[in-house]
């Protein structure tokens, strides 16, 4: 990390946490987890959880996340280097109506919640572990609403893995039963007739949930998504655009589809 970064990360640290101990834990324990992400020496099975007393704007709250399981490094990803920012630029309205897919322990839809705080977002997340962690992140954020669930194209149940950095989990052939949930199941549960913006970061399970009963598109205006291997932004840009989608922004795999 270059010194500028370093003096970037260090201020943006102060700012947000709301408490000199808090600070301190959050410094030392983003180095903790670099230097063991670094050396390759992660234990995943280490599930040593801190609670950091955060504050952006006139907000306050607790923000729960375990230090060797990858949660530092999508923290700084959406709130330090603010991943979503220019793609959220495009949107020509405020969304109302925001699905948060692969919700993890909630720090997307936190920042979605902060940025919009009268839209309605649901977070769907399918791994128990991450679910919990959530919960918890969300509680003081009354905006969210939390679906322990994989987003897939049919309702039932599906695999889902939990050996891998927490962002990282995903649909597999082993794995802990999980249920499903479809998009067009999910609208009728919570009566969405149409979705403002739609953020999809499913590790892989977007082949599938775009290409297969995927009528449901015509509800949603943005998209917002991260794609993986094998599926490509030619893929990416076939299954939407029947639907009226054109890919405005594409950088480091994370592309903005708007209608229109």
């Amino acid at each position: 990390m270059s010194l500028n970064n370093y003096i970037s990360k260090l201020a943006f640290t102060s700012k947000i946490t709301n408490s000199l101990k808090s600070w301190i834990s959050l410094i030392v324990n983003s180095k903790r987890y670099s230097s063991r992400f670094k050396k390759k020496t992660l234990d995943l099975n280490n599930n040593e959880t801190f609670v950091y007393h955060l504050k952006m704007g006139t907000k306050s709250f607790d923000f729960y996340l375990r230090t060797f399981k990858g949660d530092i490094d999508i923290f700084y990803e959406v709130f330090w280097k603010k991943t979503y920012a220019e793609h959220l630029s495009i949107l020509k309205k405020d969304p109302k109506i925001i699905v948060d897919l692969g919700a993890h322990i909630g720090i997307t839809s936190t920042y979605l919640s902060l940025k919009y705080p009268d839209a309605k977002i649901y977070a769907v997340e399918a791994s128990a572990e991450n679910f919990e962690l959530l919960k918890s992140n969300t509680k003081s954020f009354k905006n969210i609403k939390c679906i322990h669930a994989a987003a897939y194209f049919e309702d039932g149940f599906v695999n889902f893995s939990n050996n891998e950095l927490s962002y990282n989990q995903r649909i597999s052939k082993n794995g802990i039963s999980t249920e499903a949930i479809s998009i067009e199941s999910l609208k009728t549960k919570f009566s969405l007739s149409d979705i403002d913006l739609m953020k999809i970061d499913i590790e892989g399970g977007e082949i599938e949930l775009l290409s297969k009963n995927n009528s449901w598109l015509s509800s949603v205006e943005n998209i917002i998504i991260e794609i993986h291997n094998p599926y490509t932004a030619s893929d990416l840009e076939k299954d939407l655009k029947p639907f009226g989608f054109k890919i405005m922004r594409d950088e480091h795999f994370v592309f903005t589809a708007v209608k229109g």
